[in-house]
């Protein structure tokens, strides 16, 4: 596990673990220069499952536009690590961005009080 993009280690050491775990590698095996699809051998569907790993494990959200940043390990530690430092957080934990809560909709349709069931006795 190479470190030269080491502006965060605590970062760098939380993705190449995501990384890890989502490849089923050990993460010293994982190099910045790695490209997710040349070398780790992902295509575009594994990568939007990594990216959507990533996200869960740093609770934060990628737009889409930014998903053709990420294409090696040392971009997506560059890109967390500006994102961190764009909130003014450091990540304790797999934590960079909180998400803002979504706000439930409201229903369309309301719901009506059941009305008693009418036995009627045959007899």
């Amino acid at each position: 596990m190479k470190s030269s993009l080491n502006k965060s280690p605590k970062l760098s050491q939380q993705v190449y673990h995501t990384l890890g775990k989502y490849l089923q590698r050990d993460p010293k095996d994982l190099h910045p220069e790695d490209s997710l699809r040349d070398d780790l051998g992902l295509d575009s569907l594994q990568t939007i499952e990594l990216v959507y790993e990533v996200e869960s494990a740093f609770d934060l959200q990628i737009p889409d536009e930014d998903f053709g940043r990420l294409t090696t390990i040392g971009a997506v530690i560059l890109y967390l690590d500006e994102r961190t430092q764009a909130t003014g957080t450091t990540p304790s934990g797999p934590q960079a961005t909180p998400l803002a809560k979504a706000s439930r909709p409201t229903p369309l349709v309301k719901k009506t009080k059941s009305r008693p069931s009418s036995k009627k006795s045959r007899t």
